[in-house]
């Protein structure tokens, strides 16, 4: 019986350091095995590339990994982004203004956001269904606003946030590195992100010990649209153009990276920081499979085996931290 409980506590104690520090091993063999695979893989510009491929992503996997701990999700981000992109240009190509830009962007972001947690929290639908409408929705405005067609053209400071570089580092993952930084701060210093983490193990006994949980996942939605609406702003930067066909499955992409980073998709589990280690490994994976000329169509195979071993992986660490909590 002993053993047993040891055991069990082994388990536990190996699964609560995978879902912490995991995606850091995973991150370690995937620079191994792509450096096997390609001998140009290891070089300084390619793993530049790589960072400014990803900065996107990163961004909305920052607001994703929120949602998910506070037992939400977000399936309109890649056409928020994409809208916002729009935004950025149409109102440029208008004003010839920057700053009226990028504040109508923020503005047009949190406004979706804000859609969506007002359904999702006040109203009570369920997240998947009230962000799969807007993800249509949203796509639909884009066209309309663009015309139907990309609106090429954005400021010189926006194009150089997008690929510009400062001392031989991409812009694009200065403004990770700063943004993750912050919102790590968020999620553990303030009352805001340990209510997230209460809200998504157990909303009902977060309620029940004062916490406003409508509240809390209403403001939480708007900060994704402000994270998206910020991707917009970096994706409009990247291509020099506002893309109403942009952003596809860019909510997929972040919600791989936040999974591989430990984040439970069932709530209450997630590190951002972690998360965005997730998103350079899924970054490098895309990058070695370019290098070595894998069929986009395999591609797609390995994206969705992924995918579907990172939830595996979830499903495994959560199953057993709450067995030893249990037996405990």
């Amino acid at each position: 019986m002993k053993k047993g409980k040891e055991s069990i506590f082994k388990g536990a104690s190996i699964a609560e350091l995978y879902s912490k520090f995991g995606v850091v091993l995973i991150l370690i063999l995937s620079l191994i095995v792509g450096t096997i695979l390609s001998p140009e893989f290891l070089t300084g510009s390619n793993l530049m590339s790589v960072a400014r491929n990803v900065g996107v992503y990163a961004i909305i996997a920052l607001g994703m990994t929120r949602l998910l701990i506070g037992g939400g999700v977000d399936l309109s981000a890649g056409s928020n982004v994409a809208f916002c992109s729009v935004i950025v240009a149409v109102i440029y190509a208008q004003t010839n203004s920057t700053l009226m830009a990028v504040v109508s962007a923020i503005l047009c972001g949190m406004i979706i956001g804000a859609i969506n947690g007002y359904f999702a929290s006040y109203i009570g639908l369920m997240p998947f269904i009230v962000t799969l409408a807007t993800q249509m929705t949203v796509r639909g405005l884009a066209y309309l606003v663009a015309g139907g067609a990309p609106v090429y053209g954005v400021s010189d400071s926006v194009v150089f946030l997008g690929q510009g570089n400062v001392g031989g580092f991409p812009m694009l993952l200065i403004v990770v590195l700063v943004a993750t930084a912050i919102m790590l701060f968020v999620m553990t210093r303030t009352s805001h992100g340990r209510y997230l983490y209460a809200i998504g193990g157990n909303p009902e006994a977060a309620s029940a010990s004062g916490i406003n949980v409508k509240r809390q996942v209403f403001v939480n939605y708007i900060i994704m649209g402000l994270m998206c609406a910020f991707a917009g702003i970096l994706y409009a930067g990247r291509t020099n153009s506002g893309l109403p066909a942009g952003g596809v499955n860019f909510e997929f992409e972040a919600i791989i990276g936040s999974v591989l980073g430990g984040t439970s998709m069932a709530g209450g589990i997630g590190n951002v920081a972690m998360s965005i280690v997730g998103i350079y490994v899924v970054g490098i994976i895309n990058n070695v499979m370019n290098l070595c000329s894998v069929n986009a169509f395999w591609q797609q195979v390995v994206k969705g085996i992924v995918i579907l071993v990172a939830v595996l992986l979830d499903v495994f660490t959560r199953n057993a931290i709450m067995k030893s909590t249990k037996k405990r």
